[in-house]
């Protein structure tokens, strides 16, 4: 019976074939294309993210530079001033002489130079020399000013509006001193809004960029969106956040993303100057920074859908050309598969035969010649001197015919049980079970539902047959004490269990080999596959437990053919220490 079962398993697997070699065929012809795919994207994706890199590099750049530009116009301001300082006309006194001299010093386009003493205005080249000019205290906080310019000598101002011009304004003061060398005023330089605006323009951006000038209380001063230029262009918030904690004399130098006046995500490039404190900065719409990702996914679309159509026809076609001779070959598979179920029905029927055969021999035949032996050893005894050692010899003879019977029986008993057709399931199983007890002397424990009897009779034969081959085993091999028969009907399966508690399937002399399956286990798999069902074995030191479950129907239906159903959770091993189970 063992040998039926490897053309089963084949026949059970081939069918199989072709819908795997189909999924096999479609995932290689996937693989194929999404790594295809893949090393394109990476390639575009790489490309793009350099490309995006540059845009952020050429932004950091343009803030830099932009920063750069005013610090260097701040420098060539503050040396003006210094010059103007050490003027004769100054340090003599003569106002009217060093106002000459202002007006005729060349400053850049849109700026004049303002003497100042403490108190106001002495002279300003936009007025004529002795005109009224403003105080100090017309001012907005001129006095933290006037401190910054007594405490760090010079000082570049925040925005400011001229008024007597009413323009954005920003004013880079020098300290005078007096003879006595404490302060007596200072001279300032006025850069107007359109000096700063020509140095914006020097740094050329990509339209729909912005640049923007900011002084230290991050107050715009001038700034340029597409060429319109202006001193209204608030600072994003992100980065005023970032700039909060700076220190006063601190260069910084960054990007972050934030959130534009229009509301649109922009990219914010930087340089915060620690030489005027002002902030220059370049944004960049997160569209246009991520352009290049976005035109590459947008390239990658078209190729990769072309691909994926390519490579899911061609999988297509190569599984239609392969599948057909598949089919035939799994044509003649499945015949093979039924001729086999069949040849297997026909075996188990005719070992049916076979052990009823040799139930009547054993038992008109054989045991008739032990019992006749026995009752000759009788008649022998009366006629033969009567010894001690002859008596000994006697009862030993008569104890081992005694047992042979005794055996003898036992396996009629088990080749040919009590009559299935007449009794049922349920009454046959539990007569075999107890009468199997009361023959070797076992405590057995039957526990059967009557639900068993409703099943169809080659179902109920296969039972029968798997729980004697079963308890056969108990017998010969587990040296048990006890024996349990459960069967039970539920979620659509019958379970049937028979555990002993022996010593398990262990080998004498080495007990670490591995188990080896008799001819016996063989049936009984062979049985419950016939109705989809399958045979799990467990064993050790503790006993063998055998668990049998097969899907039930209802009598008069078809049972499921061999193959069609993998029953969960079932296993062909047997686990134990090693031994053998025929």
């Amino acid at each position: 019976m063992s040998d039926g079962n490897v053309p089963m398993v084949v026949a059970r697997s081939l069918p199989g074939l072709p819908p795997r070699l189909r999924g096999r065929v479609a995932l290689a012809f996937m693989i194929i294309t999404v790594a295809a795919c893949l090393v394109a994207a990476a390639l575009l994706l790489s490309h793009a993210a350099d490309e995006r890199h540059a845009i952020e590099h050429r932004a950091a750049e343009a803030a830099k530079a932009l920063s750069f530009g005013f610090d260097q116009e701040v420098a060539a301001v503050n040396y003006l001033l210094k010059g103007l300082s050490k003027s004769p006309a100054l340090l003599s006194g003569d106002t009217k002489a060093f106002y000459d001299q202002l007006k005729a010093t060349p400053v850049p386009e849109g700026s004049w130079l303002i003497l100042n003493d403490l108190e106001r205005q002495v002279a300003n080249t936009l007025r004529p020399f002795g005109s009224p000019l403003p105080r100090h205290v017309e001012f907005p906080n001129y006095q933290e000013q006037l401190d910054r310019i007594r405490d760090r000598r010079w000082s570049v101002s925040g925005r400011m509006v001229a008024p007597l011009k009413g323009s954005t304004i920003v004013a880079l003061s020098l300290r005078l001193d007096g003879p006595d060398g404490r302060m007596s005023g200072h001279i300032t330089i006025v850069l107007a809004e359109a000096r700063l605006g020509t140095i914006l323009e020097d740094q050329t951006v990509p339209a729909g960029w912005v640049k923007g000038l900011y002084d230290r209380k991050l107050q715009s001063i001038v700034a340029d969106r597409d060429g319109h230029k202006g001193s209204d262009l608030p600072i994003p918030a992100a980065l005023a956040t970032r700039l909060a904690d700076a220190g006063p004399d601190s260069t910084i130098t960054g990007a972050v993303e934030a959130i534009d006046d229009r509301g649109l995500p922009v990219l914010v490039a930087f340089r915060r100057s620690g030489t005027t404190n002002w902030t220059t900065l370049v944004t960049v719409p997160l569209a246009a920074r991520d352009a290049p990702i976005t035109a590459a996914l947008w390239r990658m679309a078209g190729p990769t859908a072309l691909l994926l159509l390519a490579g899911a026809f061609a999988a297509w076609f190569t599984a239609r050309q392969v599948e057909r001779p598949l089919h035939a070959l799994s044509d003649l598979v499945t015949g093979a598969k039924n001729q086999v179920s069949e040849l297997s029905g026909q075996l188990l029927a005719l070992q049916e035969e076979e052990r009823q055969r040799i139930a009547r021999e054993l038992h008109d035949s054989t045991a008739q010649h032990l019992v006749a032996a026995n009752l000759g050893l009788a008649d022998l005894e009366g006629t033969v001197v009567a010894t001690p050692e002859s008596r000994s010899a006697f009862a030993q003879i008569e104890r081992q015919l005694a047992e042979a019977l005794r055996e003898l029986r036992i396996f009629t008993y088990l080749l040919h049980p009590p009559n299935l057709a007449k009794d049922g399931l349920q009454a046959t199983l539990r007569d075999f079970a107890e009468g199997f007890a009361g023959r070797t002397g076992l405590v057995a424990r039957i526990r059967i539902p009557e639900e068993v009897d409703d099943l169809p009779p080659d179902f109920q034969r296969a039972i029968l047959r798997v729980v004697q081959e079963a308890l056969t085993n108990v017998h010969r091999h587990a040296d048990a004490s006890r024996v349990s028969v459960n069967a039970r009907i539920t979620s659509g399966r019958l379970v049937a269990r028979i555990r002993d508690n022996g010593h398990g399937m262990t080998g004498a002399a080495r007990p670490d080999r591995p188990i080896r399956m008799g001819v016996g286990v063989a049936g009984m798999r062979a049985r419950l596959e016939q109705f989809g069902g399958g045979l799990r074995i467990r064993t050790g030191r503790s006993g063998t437990s055998i668990l049998a479950m097969v899907p039930v129907r209802r009598a008069g239906r078809a049972p499921p053919r061999a193959g069609r159903v993998r029953m969960q959770g079932l296993s062909d091993t047997a686990e134990a220490d090693g031994g053998t189970l025929s």
